[in-house]
């Protein structure tokens, strides 16, 4: 899986550094709609749409959870969804978000994360190979 590193601001020396990777999502009808989300390893859910995305997919509501966010808000609601992943369905948790849409540690949960930070750098995700237990 691939994406790419956009620039989306900057303070004097110091450049705001956005990693994205596009993610196939779909609701109950399994209607897949490719999302451009950010790759953000502090979040440790496995995915976050904003509520115009989690409505346009008609994804089931699963109930709230008890989360602390930066902008101080604490509850999120959840909702289930299914994303293409590295070729497979996968059912996966969805928190509504007031921002954009973004991929966490869940997801990312045994891969290889790998980002160069220069402008247009690329975003690549490859999953580790599981060994047989002994």
């Amino acid at each position: 899986m691939r994406g790419m590193v956009k620039i989306i601001g900057q303070e004097g020396s110091i450049i705001f550094w956005e990693p994205q990777i596009e993610v196939a999502v779909a609701g109950v009808n399994l209607d897949f709609k490719t999302v451009a989300a950010v790759v953000d390893t502090a979040f440790t859910g496995a995915l976050a749409l904003p509520s115009d995305v989690i409505r346009e997919l008609g994804l089931s509501y699963r109930g709230e959870r008890r989360v602390r966010l930066a902008t101080g808000r604490q509850t999120v609601e959840i909702y289930g969804a299914v994303v293409s992943w590295f070729g497979q369905p996968r059912a996966v948790p969805v928190h509504e978000t007031d921002d954009k849409p973004l991929v966490g540690n869940m997801l990312l949960d045994n891969c290889r994360l790998t980002i160069d930070f220069v402008e247009s750098g690329e975003v690549t995700i490859q999953p580790l190979r599981q060994t047989a237990p002994a």
